[in-house]
């Protein structure tokens, strides 16, 4: 496992995921007959290490909303959830994701996705 300061970053879009199953196919590795995994489109553009699957939440709405809205209901929320608001105050987006630690990123602005911010979090 790989040590970190809690981090969360936060990532938007809208209308480019035509469904889930398009969305998970970006975040998610695919993995060979032999079981090799094989890095997602997401972790190539951002560099992501210590892939830990139940540390990434996403969602995908019919139609774009404001990013509060979006993100309602996510993890941690009382410790970064007002600073990201006021970052995408202006954001409309029909797709959010968040990447909790121990996922590490080595360079989230590289996302084909709109990269919000990383929010320190206290996660005890």
């Amino acid at each position: 496992m790989c040590d970190s300061v809690p981090t969360v970053h936060v990532f938007v879009c809208s209308g480019r995921f035509a469904s889930w199953e398009a969305l998970q196919a970006y975040l998610s590795p695919a993995y060979t007959e032999d079981g090799d995994a094989v890095p997602s489109p997401f972790f190539l553009e951002t560099g992501l290490t210590c892939y830990e699957p139940a540390c990434f939440e996403s969602a995908l709405l019919a139609s774009p909303a404001p990013l509060a809205e979006l993100l309602d209901g996510v993890s941690y929320a009382d410790s970064w959830l007002a600073q990201a608001c006021v970052d995408g105050q202006r954001l409309l987006a029909d797709t959010v994701v968040c990447v909790f630690a121990p996922n590490q990123l080595a360079h989230p602005q590289r996302s084909s996705l709109h990269h919000v911010g990383s929010y320190a979090y206290d996660g005890g």
